[in-house]
């Protein structure tokens, strides 16, 4: 027959000492494997945080029908600069204006399109680049006018957003050739972009000689057109910016 208690003391209080003896053995053993330290417990990460995206660069493109798009069915070059740089394109071209050009709605589709100083005001936000393209409509005024309007234009730009970055870009044509000097044309825009930290970008003529680059209109890109010039005016801007 068992006793019920050793030495006075009672069964169940032998048991219990056992069992916490066990207990403590375990977890001795565990802690010398793991280089005789307890576990740590440790805060599981907040996987739920949602993470907040960089806001997109602002770019503001100035320009005609070419930086509007006519013609090429939705397709822009702007835009394709955009996605390519993951900026927020702000498109302000409008047809048949120019640096002293202005137009009307046959041109541009509103009732009044002011020269390209007078979009300026359109521009909303605060733009990390800005982008002035065209001149084509200007051709035929005295050099002088459009010099003045071109330099006007780049100061006003220069003063109101002091911290982005400008470019300025040679004028485009269609597949036919060029005028026969615009070069002194494109001294005038680049002498007024130099004398405000404008960039002048020359980006060649990428329409000349290739008639199914252009629209049926026969004077506007079309969208493999506008593919072109955004090739084009991507090997110069690429290298300047930064994203």
């Amino acid at each position: 027959m068992l006793r019920r208690d050793i030495g006075g003391m009672p069964l169940w209080a032998i048991v219990l000492v056992a069992v916490a003896g066990i207990t403590l053995a375990v977890f001795l053993g565990s802690a010398s494997s793991a280089g005789g330290k307890a576990p740590r417990y440790t805060a599981p990460s907040d996987a739920s945080t949602p993470t907040i995206p960089a806001p997109m660069p602002l770019a503001v493109f100035i320009g005609d029908s070419y930086t509007q798009g006519v013609g090429g069915g939705g397709v822009q070059w702007p835009a394709l600069i955009g996605q390519v740089h993951g900026w927020d394109v702000e498109n302000l071209g409008l047809g048949g204006t120019g640096y002293v050009r202005t137009s009307d709605v046959n041109g541009c589709g509103r009732a009044y399109c002011g020269r390209y100083g007078e979009a300026i005001d359109e521009i909303v936000g605060s733009p990390t680049y800005i982008v002035v393209s065209g001149g084509r409509n200007d051709f035929g005024l005295p050099t002088a006018d459009i010099a003045a309007a071109a330099d006007a234009l780049f100061g006003e730009l220069r003063t109101r957003y002091p911290h982005a970055e400008i470019f300025a870009i040679s004028p485009w044509f269609d597949d036919d050739p060029p005028p026969s000097d615009p070069a002194e044309f494109t001294r005038a825009i680049q002498t007024a972009a130099l004398d405000h930290e404008v960039v002048f970008l020359d980006a060649g003529q990428p329409l000349f000689g290739r008639p199914d680059l252009v629209s049926e209109d026969g004077l506007h890109p079309n969208a493999a057109g506008y593919q072109a010039i955004a090739a084009a005016v991507g090997a110069l801007l690429d290298p300047l910016v930064t994203r």
